[in-house]
């Protein structure tokens, strides 16, 4: 295998604990390099940040993007297509709110309430959308606090002003035009019973990317399957590597 580096791109609020039931396995078969969106100040802070790392990164390189994230690796998929051998969305969207075009994202009015609340009471936003990240299957096996003990251990935290300015950048991003352009192998993993990010998201990304694709709906997963079906994940990404790109 050729060595390798996966740069990995979190959802809104996350941090790197989020991602220890994988990173253990992947590191064993390429290097994993993580960065967070903590302290943002304004929108273009989250492309730049992730450009930094990526132009920073020698080698064969990889982007791996969950959620918010997903947007990021879509957008510099557009913009680097010679630096980027694969991308792998998890939980992707190209567009996280609802128009005419788009009828299966959230509700603008919901993400603006989301910000009002977060200004009233943070944890308790926070929690709430931890747990809404959780299919019910999931729920009964206690994955919801699972990680909810992870965040309180592991997590540094973030300001105010930073988690608005992410829910400020899934109500206005929009990578749907640059889909057709993109022509890098892409790895899109998906709960079936996502309720963050619908399904649909990732079925649109896949009508629409350029490059080769590979969707994987995972049964009675949601939101964060790398968490609840690490085994799973691992091996579909060990799998694409292998089979789309590194052996080539």
């Amino acid at each position: 295998m050729k060595p390798s580096t996966i740069i990995i791109f979190p959802g809104w609020g996350m941090e790197k604990a989020a991602f220890h039931p994988i990173i253990k396995s992947l590191s064993t078969i390429c290097n994993v390099l993580y960065t967070d969106w903590r302290g943002v100040k304004e929108l273009s802070d989250f492309r730049e940040r992730a450009i930094q790392l990526l132009t920073s990164t020698q080698g064969t390189v990889y982007l791996m993007g969950w959620s918010l994230g997903s947007l990021v690796t879509l957008e510099l998929a557009s913009l680097y297509p010679n630096k980027i051998e694969g991308l792998i969305l998890i939980g992707g969207t190209s567009r996280f709110t609802n128009d005419v075009h788009n009828t299966f994202g959230w509700e603008q009015r919901i993400v603006e309430r989301m910000k009002k609340q977060l200004q009233r009471n943070k944890e308790k936003t926070l929690t709430a959308f931890y747990n809404a990240m959780f299919a019910k299957s999931e729920k009964e096996e206690e994955f919801h606090h699972q990680f909810v003990e992870v965040a309180q251990r592991d997590y540094q935290g973030d300001s105010t002003h930073s988690l608005l300015t992410g829910l400020d950048y899934l109500l206005q991003k929009d990578v749907r035009m640059q889909l057709n352009q993109i022509q890098t192998p892409c790895l899109l993993i998906h709960g079936r019973d996502d309720q963050i990010c619908l399904p649909e998201s990732s079925s649109f990304i896949a009508e629409r990317i350029g490059g080769k694709v590979q969707l994987c709906i995972l049964e009675k997963a949601g939101h964060i399957p790398f968490f609840t079906k690490p085994q799973q994940c691992t091996q579909l990404i060990e799998e694409f590597l292998e089979k789309e790109l590194i052996y080539d």
